[in-house]
């Protein structure tokens, strides 16, 4: 499958949520049309998995064009948002895109999706239901559907996994998230990637409120 490039092994971006990423270019492509997005906001932080329709320079850029917009617009409500990426993805490919603010305050999730890059709730309960986000039929850059997000309740342990389509369906089939989140990031894009023809990704982020990590200004956005 090629070398799996880990652009951040694990990284607490805020004291009670840690972060990992795992993510590799489709088969002769320089870039990867598939960015990843955590950024610390008022109150907890955001991330989001970015498909960029396609794979190579053309679809980076969409990607990269609707990062900076949630990087930039955190705080905002997330129909709002995703809003604004439609404004700035016009002629490009377009993208499909699940954006996820963890709200450390009231410990919840709020998340809302637009095409197929998948969204699981991985609970720290075992045998608890693990919800995935509901993905709205659209291209964010071309066609919008109405945009009604959904809010969970967390709990400490619960993990957001977002995946592009270039890994599995059953990517969170019987997953359980036990100890560092890199390595655990890493296995699951070597298991699950579909095949060498597109780029691929996974991103998780560990409800963690109270564990005293030291949260950092800096955010995943490449």
């Amino acid at each position: 499958m090629g070398a799996v490039l880990t652009v951040s092994s694990e990284r607490a971006l805020h004291p009670d949520v840690s972060v990992a990423l795992a993510q590799v270019n489709a088969a002769g492509e320089s870039v990867s049309g598939d960015v990843p997005v955590a950024v610390r906001c008022r109150d907890g932080l955001l991330v989001a998995a970015i498909d960029g329709l396609g794979h190579g320079a053309p679809a980076r850029e969409a990607a990269t064009r609707a990062a900076a917009v949630l990087a930039d617009g955190c705080d905002e409500p997330l129909p709002a948002l995703i809003e604004r990426c439609h404004a700035a993805l016009a002629g490009t490919r377009g993208a499909a895109l699940t954006v996820a603010r963890i709200d450390a305050r009231d410990h919840s999730l709020t998340w809302l999706g637009i095409g197929n890059v998948n969204g699981v709730l991985v609970p720290a309960v075992d045998g608890a239901a693990a919800p995935e986000a509901l993905l709205l039929a659209g291209v964010v850059g071309d066609q919008l559907p109405q945009l009604v997000p959904v809010t969970l309740p967390l709990v400490a342990g619960d993990t957001v996994l977002l995946a592009t389509d270039g890994v599995d369906d059953a990517i969170a089939d019987g997953l359980r998230v036990r100890g560092a989140l890199g390595p655990l990031a890493d296995g699951l894009l070597q298991r699950h990637r579909r095949g060498p023809s597109d780029d691929a990704l996974v991103l998780l982020a560990r409800f963690e409120p109270g564990s005293g990590a030291a949260g950092s200004t800096a955010a995943i956005l490449s």
